[in-house]
């Protein structure tokens, strides 16, 4: 028997069979029952099902003076949304039973009574807010409303949005370890303070405003807060040091480094062209000029598996062989733009000519070709012309084709070209293939076809490329950077940055200096000794990074913190990356503090044990 979920059960208690009368237990309760009086409705064409329930209690207790009583008074009724069962929302009727309250001194004469999954005044079962909740945390409320239409679960975001007021945010006043960040809700715009639990990183504030003002009353509430992780934002640094002087704070290693390289990169764009130029092992002090190569190598392997014959294209549907263009003639030239032009006057003055001959009565042909300005022969050429001849003026004529070395490769250039292939590719392709004419009559053919079948408009040289000669190695002033102070350099072996680095470094001193200060300053930092930092601070304090070793000295007590403290702030950036996540999720909807609820709740689930029907406990219980 496959394993069952059963919820305050014990499994080894269930059989290996179960009843029917198991079943309904486990769906109403033992208070509730089937009414054998009323059937069971299933609405198959509005997806309802309803479901009639009688209480079996023969006593209740007074929700007000909590005394029991037997004496029945009346029937009340309850319908709220239940469990959808097959994705149809299923409704429970349920006949519940009136008691009078037999304590005199008790204000309510008559009560109802409650039911342990149904709270009070409630449309939906516990169980139905807890599933709607769960959807609700991970989603936008009007995504969570659409994935619970779809389960058969009837609820508006609106809803949803009261349920998640209920969540109940515990405060911890005797919290000792905390990371503080700044978040923004619309970069650039607002901007918000994020304080996360040092012990299991769950989210415990959302304050409006990252200048401090917030974080003082927050702190002053919680007096027992002894060590802080934070970023170098000056705002904070105040805050804590004036409401908690004794407080421990650590700054953000992760950020110090960053700084870090913002400056080397600084240095770098100072004294490091863009891109570096080597040949034969040497760096150039120029960049040598570009070449145009072909875009495909004619000779490249790439052309093996491809294969097209010259035999003519057709139309898969109907059988039909295509008849293309392949003249090098360009709608947008003037010239073609003129002979279309006096194709449509000629056949406008066929069709007027032929119109005034069938409606003049007894015409002679000498007036018309006077007022027309033809010859005889041709005035009898357009009277005895078909409809489908007169049509055929407006299109161009066919001239009979003399034979090109392109003959033997027309099909397969316009197939490749139906085919989607980048012309460049076809052009290196048919030279592959053995074509041996004229490479300017190739590079005209394919920007014909393409124009005039395809309405594709190619450049000049569109099959040619400009790119350095190709013992010239190109490496990017960024790529060094990143070579210099990337941890796992084994990520980056066998680049040409790793070949030639030590090359690059003797040529450019600035490469030199800030691979000392970098080395130097990532063994302080990732280090125990926070002695160290003030040998470095001595030996750089009159260099180009001066403003950074200045930075340091102001905050030197949370730097030497983050060197030998066992706290870090890297329990922030992932519940930042949790509040970056939910925001967007929701859309920028409802304000701070649905923000803050939505945050809390993901944050609580996802680091703690607490169970989403954990975070409203006291509302179903209440």
């Amino acid at each position: 028997m496959a394993e069952m979920i059963l919820p305050k059960r014990d499994r080894e208690s269930v059989s290996a069979s179960i009843e029917i009368e198991d079943i309904t237990e486990l769906m109403f309760g033992t208070v509730l029952e089937e009414d054998p009086e009323k059937k069971t409705d299933v609405d198959y064409a509005g997806k309802r099902i309803h479901m009639y329930l009688r209480s079996r209690s023969a006593s209740g207790i007074c929700p007000f003076c909590e005394e029991e009583s037997c004496a029945l008074h009346g029937k009340g009724f309850r319908h709220p949304q239940w469990m959808p069962i097959q994705g149809m929302t299923t409704y429970a009727h349920i006949e519940l039973n009136r008691y009078k309250c037999l304590n005199g001194i008790c204000p309510v004469k008559t009560f109802t009574e409650e039911l342990d999954n149904v709270r009070r005044n409630q449309h939906r079962s516990d169980i139905v807010n807890t599933v709607i909740l769960a959807l609700s945390v991970f989603c936008s409320d009007i995504a969570a409303a659409l994935i619970c239409r779809e389960m058969g679960i009837t609820v508006s975001h609106d809803s949803i949005n009261r349920i998640l007021n209920h969540i109940l945010v515990e405060d911890e006043p005797d919290i000792e370890t905390i990371g503080v960040d700044d978040v923004c809700l619309r970069k650039g715009k607002t901007y918000h303070t994020v304080i996360y639990d040092g012990n299991d990183h769950h989210l415990l504030a959302l304050l409006d405003g990252r200048d401090g003002k917030e974080l003082k009353e927050w702190l002053k509430s919680h007096p027992k807060v002894h060590t802080v992780a934070r970023d170098r934002a000056s705002a904070y640094a105040s805050a804590i040091k004036e409401v908690l002087p004794d407080c421990l704070q650590v700054a953000d290693r992760f950020h110090l480094l960053q700084n870090l390289i913002g400056y080397l990169n600084d240095i770098f764009k100072a004294n490091i062209p863009s891109q570096i130029f080597i040949r034969n092992n040497e760096v150039l002090d120029e960049a040598p000029e570009k070449i145009c190569v072909e875009k495909y190598s004619p000779d490249s392997d790439e052309f093996d598996d491809i294969h097209y014959d010259n035999s003519a294209p057709f139309d898969e549907e109907t059988g039909e062989i295509i008849t293309y263009c392949d003249k090098n003639r360009f709608a947008n030239k003037l010239h073609y733009r003129r002979l279309k032009e006096s194709r449509e006057r000629k056949y406008r003055m066929i069709l007027e000519l032929r119109e005034e001959w069938n409606e003049t009565v007894k015409p002679k042909k000498k007036d018309f070709t006077a007022k027309y300005g033809i010859s005889l022969p041709a005035l009898n050429k357009y009277l005895n012309m078909t409809d489908e001849e007169v049509g055929q003026v407006l299109e161009i004529t066919a001239y009979k084709k003399r034979h090109t070395d392109m003959d033997d490769y027309l099909n397969i250039v316009y197939k490749m070209l139906r085919d989607h292939f980048d012309p460049a590719f076809i052009y290196s392709y048919i030279l592959h293939i053995g074509y041996s004419g004229s490479r300017r009559s190739l590079e005209s053919h394919i920007k014909a076809l393409a124009m005039n079948n395809f309405g594709i408009r190619l450049g000049r040289d569109y099959h040619q490329k400009e790119q350095y000669p190709e013992d010239v190695t190109v490496i990017s002033r960024f790529d060094v950077l990143k070579y210099m102070t990337i941890k796992d350099k084994e990520k980056m072996k066998g680049s040409d940055v790793e070949k030639y680095y030590s090359i690059i470094e003797e040529h450019y001193p600035a490469v030199k200096l800030c691979s000392e200060i970098w080395i130097s300053f990532h063994d302080i930092i990732m280090g125990k000794g926070p002695d160290q930092l003030d040998d470095f601070l001595d030996k750089y304090e009159v260099s180009p990074i001066a403003p950074f070793i200045n930075g340091i000295k102001k905050d030197i007590a949370p730097v030497k913190a983050a060197i030998s403290s066992p706290v870090s702030s890297g329990f922030v950036e992932g519940g930042n990356c949790r509040y970056k996540a939910t925001k967007r999720l929701m859309f920028g909807r409802s304000g701070l503090r649905h923000l803050f609820l939505k945050t809390y709740a993901v944050s609580i689930i996802m680091r703690s044990a607490k169970s989403v029907s954990g975070l409203i406990t006291h509302w179903l219980n209440s």
